[in-house]
């Protein structure tokens, strides 16, 4: 797109290597009868290929600069609709299938509220494709007992299997950014462990509000009055009161913030 540079305040870095289109496109397997949704197309690296597969294809573009473009690059397609709109206000309901897959080469300082989006419409996600920074990627697809187990580990965990796929080099963009990123794969659990409550959630982002603390220490005082109600309630987890928030999984989270409202202390 002749005359066009990459903003960087909306964190635009455009795919260009064919090989890694490619392989996401794979990733998506898209078919005519599914719906996949977009989110920031960008220059239509993905987007074209996907039309051109018969999927049917919203592409959601906060950019009003890149809509005229993009709305050329696929206006022999009947199958490819493009939406000027900002991804996160978007609503499910405004599409008439019940579920789809949704894929995006998301910038850093999005992905945590797609993220979010994720967890509010999971009933309607059939799969999920994204490209991130890989420090991100790493964390959404981290496991307990390592240094990459977080909140966003365990909030996205609680819905999704997460699948790291493989990494991109920098090279593959253009403007070439300064990181490596990463594809990840989010599948719906056969299982869900649990809606992403209000209280889940304020549970795990206290205990994990500082890393090198141990767990009972984030907690006290500020979820539990005292050291030694923190001691009992672990321990009836089967937690070691020495552990720290990263060696916590998913279920005992959940068992922490089940037994802390039960004694209405979140």
């Amino acid at each position: 797109m002749a005359g066009y540079h990459a903003k960087k305040r909306l964190g635009q870095n455009f795919l260009k290597s064919p090989e890694v289109i490619q392989r996401i496109v794979d990733e998506v397997d898209p078919s005519p009868g599914r719906l996949v949704i977009e989110i920031g197309p960008g220059r239509g690296a993905l987007t074209h290929p996907l039309a051109e597969s018969g999927v049917e294809l919203l592409a959601v573009e906060f950019d009003r600069d890149l809509v005229g473009y993009l709305e050329k690059l696929v206006r022999k397609f009947d199958n490819a609709t493009i939406l000027h709109a900002d991804f996160l206000t978007f609503e499910p309901d405004a599409v008439r299938y019940p579920v789809f897959t949704l894929l995006g080469n998301l910038p850093y300082n999005i992905t945590s509220p797609v993220m979010d989006w994720c967890d509010r419409y999971h009933g309607r996600i059939e799969s999920a494709v994204f490209m991130v920074q890989e420090e991100l990627a790493l964390r959404l697809a981290g496991s307990p007992g390592s240094k990459n187990w977080s909140p966003l580990s365990v909030m996205t965990q609680m819905l999704f299997d997460v699948d790291f796929r493989f990494r991109v080099s920098g090279k593959a963009f253009r403007p070439p950014p300064k990181v490596t990123s990463a594809v990840v794969r989010l599948t719906p659990r056969a299982t869900i462990l649990d809606t992403a409550t209000d209280a889940v959630r304020q549970v795990v982002k206290v205990s994990f509000k500082q890393r090198r603390k141990l767990l009972i220490n984030n907690l006290v005082p500020e979820v539990i009055p005292t050291v030694a109600q923190a001691c009992e309630i672990l321990n009836d987890l089967g937690l070691d009161r020495s552990c720290r928030a990263e060696q916590v999984t998913i279920e005992q989270f959940l068992a922490l913030t089940n037994g802390l409202l039960r004694l209405k202390l979140v």
